[in-house]
């Protein structure tokens, strides 16, 4: 029951936000057209019992597909808590502060506690080796390295002081891993 009244709650958030204009991509025309037929398109009860309403922010027929159709789904997804995205963006909930991105799990997790862009779109990234050697992919996995805009095994040292060598034998850097 619950369940019930939370997606009520978010549905009618919905209903006064100006819907944002999806980029072009294979699930849109160019023109961004309506879809052809109406089997094709997802209904409202079908984004909101689908598994990417509640992990991704999911909940609305967007095109030919579901996206977030308010800061509501966004902000009560998985992928807010997770990856700071709490914001709707165009499709997809998009990172929305360099404060949700600090208290996300994948700031503790893969040091990703910056506000940033990747592909094209803010997201939370890391910015420097301190981000990457404070968290726990670091001493797991020995992601210890800042590389372009995340943590990654860059050299043996690394390696040498995460669990992964210590308990697997796997000790030497190669392509962003231990191995």
């Amino acid at each position: 029951m619950k369940t019930m009244l939370i997606l009520v709650v978010v549905f009618a958030a919905c209903a006064a936000e100006p819907p944002i204009p999806p980029a072009a991509s294979a699930c849109y025309s160019p023109d961004l057209a309506p879809c052809p037929t109406a089997a094709s398109c997802p209904s409202t009860a079908d984004c909101l019992a689908h598994v990417g309403c509640a992990s991704h922010g999911l909940c609305r027929p967007d095109g030919w597909q579901c996206g977030p159709g308010c800061a509501a789904d966004c902000e009560t997804a998985l992928v807010c808590r997770w990856h700071g995205a709490c914001k709707r963006g165009p499709s997809v909930c998009v990172a929305s502060s360099e404060l949700a991105c600090q208290k996300s799990d994948f700031c503790r997790w893969q040091g990703l506690c910056h506000l940033g862009q990747r592909d094209g779109l803010p997201a939370c990234v890391a910015a420097s080796d301190a981000d990457c050697t404070v968290a726990d992919q670091c001493l797991q996995d020995g992601a210890c390295s800042f590389v372009q805009d995340r943590c990654v095994a860059a050299t043996g040292k690394d390696c040498e002081k995460s669990k992964i060598c210590t308990v697997y034998g796997k000790c030497k850097a190669d392509s962003g891993v231990c191995k």
